[in-house]
């Protein structure tokens, strides 16, 4: 029996499909990794189909892209599950249907298994032919009771049964004779809402939340990162030197006990005299010994032995004898070189205890999670993209004057460019270049183990352990945050402050890119982590990836905008409804427009109005307005008064570096305006309080004053 004839022998052999032959390869006509044998990948008569080479994406995950048909006994349900995948898998160009992404053909065939199982349960065996509506509402009933599964869950399973019958033409067995809900979509039949055009679904992380992970995260990078590394290096120093020494083939002619002995002595005495204890685990450590008072970390000292841990633990003459230093030289928390570095802010150890094993893989694990805080949200490029990222993806070159450095960052887009994706280039700021670096430095020793260059690499040793960190990053991103509460913070005050429900917020990998995104749009001069501008990071993503990747950021951006005018502007709307009015000389024109709005809507105080409606109703309101940090902009190019010297066909939005925020008839100053302007007038009554100023000074710093003062009237009197 040839090797292609024994891959497809099963115990139980199915039918032979009429459409495809069990010799036909799943991918064919698919891009395949380079480097993959033809005669490995899987063909359309095997149980087992993995489709790991035709996938792309470093953050897929590989155990979703295989699937292992023997899980279903009856030949006729391997057989029309098969069938299904490779029709969908090989959906001709510009069908109905998207093709099937190899990724998710584990998600599908699990979808599918489900129904199926249903059916048989139901009808005692599965035969689409057989089925009627009755059937599938039932299906649908099942799929809705306990109220477990969200709409969206319900809508996918609901179009398996859809999609079966769409692709009857491709199943030996046939599908159903009847169209399943008389033709209605899935989304519909499950109840899902419906999408609001142009508005993304994706949570904005809250301004304090991603403020207070980018500040750890910096913190990490900058502080913590050489004693994690340097911890890292140390041991790996005393793992080798450990093989080195290894008391079983250096011990000479002494018996390995005698050696053992005789080494501990040594390793005791050094101790003693540097004055450091025994080593031992945390409290919170998951350890246990019923014969020591004290955790002793015996693997460690095994490392400095150079012999087994049993060999220390379990013989009783060594065992004694680290019982006895344990009562003379005291413990040590951690037992790692080197000791942990003072915290500037607060002059103490950033850390209570120096590391252990444990608890320096731990701390790799939150240094790689704070590098991905850092990438992911100052350059606003996907998960996709991020986890794409290999060693020696960062650069920095100067700009052509030779004055600004420009930090790039190379990795691959995959959205709109195929299932190999497209190399691109990003532009970005130093913080991103300095995570990069960081995560280079830790990555190295599990890069090299296993052979590859991705960055996002499991650090984590093993041979059962996956390679990527690809979805386990969600995960990680929240035990991070978890983490970062519990030793920064209290119950009281949460290192990451929590949500509005009083929760911790729930991070995903889609919520970076959308936050960045928005506050780049319409908040850019404000400051996250203490330092950093959003300003900075919309110039780099404007000068490279948002002007020139087809990836879609500057249209995200100019999304986001939209949307942050609309809520602006019903944030004017809610301050008029309180009686808090705006003023400058635009503040007529709106009032009459939000009197207008509130006629129409009756909107009278105790009645509850549609928020949809009223976002109607104002949008065109929100397609002008431009916030600002002086006042903000109601943009109408014929009144503006910023721009005289600007061209008419470049007149499309206001500059407000020339504004005259108390003459322009575009402009609306309002409460959220008033430090500025307060802190302002405060600045000149300090310098007309000297006594060296002279006539003409005093007479037009007075005049701007009383300018001033005038504008911002109307809002002192409601908020002093």
């Amino acid at each position: 029996m040839t090797k292609t004839r024994a891959r497809i022998a099963t115990a139980v052999t199915p039918p032979a499909s009429r459409y495809v032959r069990d010799g036909d390869g799943v991918l064919d006509g698919m891009a395949i990794r380079p480097g993959v044998s033809k005669a490995s990948l899987p063909l359309f008569g095997e149980d087992l189909w993995d489709v790991t080479s035709a996938v792309f994406r470093e953050n897929a995950r590989r155990c979703h892209c295989s699937v292992d048909f023997s899980q279903l006994a009856d030949p006729v349900q391997r057989l029309s599950a098969k069938e299904y995948l490779y029709a969908r898998l090989h959906e001709p160009e510009g069908g109905p249907r998207p093709r099937l992404a190899p990724a998710s053909v584990r998600a599908v065939f699990n979808r599918l298994r489900r129904f199926m199982t249903f059916v048989t349960a139901r009808r005692g065996a599965f035969d689409l032919g057989a089925l009627n509506q009755g059937d599938l509402d039932a299906w649908l009933a099942h799929l809705q009771t306990g109220g477990a599964r969200a709409s969206f869950q319900i809508a996918a399973l609901v179009d398996v049964a859809i999609d079966l019958n769409e692709h009857a033409d491709r199943l030996s067995h046939g599908g159903l004779r009847f169209t399943p809900w008389r033709g209605r979509a899935a989304f519909q039949i499950a109840g899902c809402p419906p999408l609001t055009r142009g508005e993304n679904s994706t949570p904005r992380i809250p301004e304090p939340v991603i403020a207070a992970m980018l500040h750890w995260s910096l913190r990490y990078i900058d502080d913590f990162a050489p004693d994690i590394l340097a911890a890292r290096a140390e041991l790996d120093r005393l793992s080798a030197r450990a093989i080195e020494i290894n008391v079983h083939k250096t011990r000479g002619a002494k018996t390995i006990r005698v050696a053992v002995e005789q080494r501990l002595k040594v390793y005791i005495r050094n101790l003693q005299k540097v004055g450091r204890g025994i080593p031992v685990w945390p409290a919170d450590a998951h350890v246990c010994s019923r014969l020591d008072p004290v955790p002793v970390n015996y693997a460690l000292i095994a490392l400095h032995v150079g012999c087994k841990t049993a060999e220390i633990s379990q013989i009783a003459c060594n065992h004694a004898r680290v019982l006895e230093a344990v009562r003379d030289l005291g413990t040590e928390v951690g037992g790692m070189d080197p000791a942990m570095s003072s915290d500037g802010n607060t002059g103490q150890s950033w850390r209570p205890h120096r590391l252990d094993q444990q608890s320096l893989a731990d701390e790799e694990k939150w240094l790689q999670a704070a590098c991905y805080v850092v990438c992911a949200y100052l350059t606003g490029m996907r998960d996709s993209e991020v986890q794409a990222m290999q060693a020696g993806c960062h650069a920095v070159a100067r700009s052509a004057d030779g004055l600004v450095e420009r930090h790039r960052v190379h990795s691959t887009a995959y959205k709109l460019a195929g299932a190999a994706g497209r190399s691109q280039d990003w532009v970005t700021i130093a913080p991103v270049g300095r995570a990069i670096t960081i995560l280079e430095q830790l990555t190295g020793p599990a890069r090299a183990r296993r052979g590859i260059d991705s960055l996002w690499i499991v650090l984590k040793g093993g041979s059962a352990t996956k390679d990527h960190l690809s979805s386990e990053i969600v995960r990680t991103l929240n035990q991070f945050r978890d983490h970062l509460d519990s030793t920064h913070g209290s119950p009281s005050a949460p290192a990451v402050p929590q949500s509005s429900d009083k929760r911790p917020w729930h991070f995903s990998t889609r919520q970076f890119r959308r936050t960045v995104a928005w506050h780049i749009a319409n908040r850019p001069f404000g400051t996250v982590a203490g330092k950093i501008q959003y300003k900075h990071a919309s110039i780099a993503t404007f000068e490279g990836y948002g002007g020139e990747s087809a990836s879609g950021f500057q249209a995200e951006i100019e999304r986001e905008r939209a949307i942050g005018q609309l809520d602006d502007i019903i944030e004017h709307y809610e301050d008029f409804r309180r009686g808090l009015t705006p003023t400058g000389p635009a503040s007529a024109r709106i009032l009459r427009e939000f009197a207008r709005v509130r006629d129409e809507l009756g909107d009278l105080p105790g009645r509850v109005v549609d928020p949809v409606r009223l976002r109607t109703m104002l949008r065109h309101l929100g397609r002008t307005l431009h916030a600002g940090f002086l006042n903000d902009c109601f943009f109408d190019p014929a009144s503006a008064l910023c721009l005289p010297r600007t061209p008419a066909n470049e007149r499309r939005a206001p500059v407000l570096s020339r504004c005259s925020p108390d003459r322009c008839p575009n402009s609306c100053v309002t409460s959220r305006h008033l430090p500025p302007w307060q802190a302002s007038i405060a600045d000149a009554d300090e310098l007309l309080r000297d006594p060296r100023l002279s006539a003409p000074q005093r007479a037009a710093l007075s005049a701007e004053q009383t300018r001033k003062q005038r504008l911002i009237a109307p809002l002192t009197a409601v908020c002093p």
